[in-house]
């Protein structure tokens, strides 16, 4: 994101364990990164900083079921009560994302899970409660999010969301939704 942006501006990076926030200061340093202030907080307390972000980019927390092939211990180590503890904390960051937004400016919403509870119905939930939009992540490829799965039904935006299979894509499954504040 710093290369992105040049080196200009102002980067916030949160994570709420510090031990992950001290192993990236590293890379910042080797990488030439200046633009970042890195931040070690629970993302529910952001909107309580008032900054009015541009852009979140929201990495969520999740059950990790993109990357079963990568870490055979998350079959072992999920249930469905992590899955429903997880999808609840994901809905209230992606509030606090979007609280953290000043009008106009996106939310791009993210996690390595393939379950739909961590997903579109987590992006649902923000369309229900917040004054945003599904817009076009511009990924030209990966497939459409659902709108409609089992007993989910969803705003027929989320069409514009991203489905990232491994055995389809070559790569770690993933989901991405980019959301702009009304």
């Amino acid at each position: 994101v710093a290369a992105l942006m040049k080196n200009s501006g102002v980067l916030f990076a949160n994570d709420v364990n510090p031990d992950r926030c001290q192993a990236v200061v590293g890379n910042f340093h080797r990488l030439g990164v200046v633009n970042v202030i890195l931040l070690s907080k629970d993302g529910r307390k952001i909107p309580s900083m008032h900054l009015n972000l541009d852009r979140v980019l929201l990495d969520a927390p999740c059950s990790g079921t993109g990357v079963i092939s990568n870490d055979q211990s998350v079959k072992q180590s999920r249930d469905i009560k992590d899955v429903l503890r997880t999808a609840h904390l994901q809905k209230e960051l992606i509030l606090a994302a979007i609280d953290s937004c000043r009008p106009g400016g996106t939310v791009v919403y993210s996690t390595c899970s393939l379950l739909v509870s961590e997903n579109e119905d987590v992006v649902q939930y923000a369309l229900n409660n917040r004054k945003v939009r599904l817009v076009s992540t511009g990924l030209d490829f990966g497939d459409s999010g659902f709108k409609k799965f089992k007993h989910y039904k969803f705003h027929p935006s989320m069409s514009l969301t991203r489905r990232y299979y491994p055995h389809v894509h070559n790569v770690d499954g993933f989901f991405v939704a980019k959301l702009e504040k009304i």
